[in-house]
């Protein structure tokens, strides 16, 4: 499946842009051997040749980076475009050595060695052998027309059959050890990405309630110690929540605790259903809100005031009297009383919370069903 075109540069792009770097890299490294063979009379490609064989391998390199770094390339099986970069290093390996004779022409073989050697980054031992193919056929190919004739020394045929075989025996063996090496590295990394899932599902499991999906109070004190501290250095208030179901204790003592266990699931749904229209500050809906122990809840309302926390629980205590709740003891009614506090300037957490819970007890001895603010300044 083709990636996203569009979306910005992420970890992986940056690492195929590192990837065709250092494949420029390698083909300037080339030219140090094509210089000391020009000097040494080695090679009739001269220093015009020396120049066009870097100008290819510059324009080749640039034309690369640009479709990978821009993004071009995610349209691909392949967006590292790994394939047509060997093709295209093959091809210029196989020109650059046309063009040299006797020892040095053996020794510019050791070049698809590091041509192969590339494609540890992530071909498959299929893609090898092809390329091995295409290698073995264009050498061949090389060999047979500079040869073509019948004036050429039998040598000349041996030397380049020996040329040939070794050629194929280097290129087959690092088709088979390239691709097992290149399986592993894609197995480790699909390893690693699991992993990592894993551990950020575990992270998610840690901070959730199990009952109702919600987080739990570990994550709703730390998230409540954070919010205190940003309005004790911004100034940005925020207003907390305490949500106490009504009379939960008759509920499980008549249907049983399972039935009680319904009843918190469906709670739980309507507050985050709720909860998706107090959000203030950008954050997923589900950060403001958890299970505080229980059959008590808290919502957590950045920059919200005291009275648009009023607001937002009232419609909450609608939405809870009107729902629905059937469970396997058949329809049961559900009410909460709720205490909300707004942070007041340098307070503590603590303070807020207590003065929360001191709201949420009067508002259930006076009737339950209701709700109670504190306003007092600290």
């Amino acid at each position: 499946m083709a990636e996203d075109t569009h979306s910005p540069p992420d970890r992986r792009t940056r690492k195929r842009v590192r990837l065709v770097l250092l494949g420029l890299l390698s083909y300037l490294m080339f030219l140090v051997p094509m210089c000391i063979a020009v000097l040494a009379g080695a090679s009739r490609m001269g220093w015009g040749g020396v120049a066009g064989f870097t100008a290819a391998a510059v324009v080749i390199n640039l034309v690369v980076l640009a479709a990978v770094a821009s993004g071009w390339s995610k349209r691909f099986a392949d967006p590292s475009l790994m394939v047509p970069q060997l093709v295209a290093a093959i091809a210029l390996a196989l020109a650059m050595i046309h063009f040299f004779q006797g020892e040095a022409r053996s020794v510019l073989l050791l070049l698809f060695v590091a041509i192969f050697f590339f494609g540890l980054f992530g071909l498959t031992t299929r893609q090898y052998l092809r390329l091995t193919i295409g290698t073995a056929v264009g050498y061949a190919a090389l060999s047979t027309w500079e040869l073509r004739g019948g004036d050429a020394p039998t040598q000349a045929w041996l030397m380049e059959a020996l040329r040939f075989s070794a050629l194929v025996v280097i290129t087959i063996w690092m088709s088979f050890i390239g691709g097992y090496l290149a399986s592993i590295r894609r197995r480790l990394s699909k390893q690693r990405d699991a992993l990592e899932k894993a551990n950020a599902k575990l992270q998610e499991l840690s901070i959730r309630d199990e009952l109702t999906g919600l987080y739990n109070r570990r994550h709703l004190t730390e998230r409540l110690e954070q919010e205190s501290e940003r309005g004790r250095r911004y100034g940005q208030g925020f207003s907390v929540a305490l949500i106490d179901i009504d009379h939960f204790k008759a509920i499980n003592d008549t249907h049983g605790h399972s039935v009680g266990d319904e009843v918190l699931v469906q709670f739980a749904a309507i507050l985050r259903l709720q909860a998706r229209f107090i959000d203030h500050v950008g954050q997923a809906p589900e950060r403001t809100l958890g299970r505080f122990g229980g059959e008590e809840f808290m919502i957590i309302l950045p920059g919200t005031s005291l009275a648009g926390a009023r607001i937002c629980l009232e419609r909450m205590r609608a939405a809870v009297a009107r729902a629905p709740f059937e469970t396997s003891a058949g329809p049961v009614e559900v009410t909460f009383s709720a205490g909300l506090a707004e942070q007041q300037p340098d307070e503590a957490a603590e303070a807020l919370l207590q003065r929360a819970d001191e709201a949420l007890y009067r508002a259930k001895e006076s009737g339950r069903d209701r709700l109670e603010m504190d306003a007092r300044t600290s």
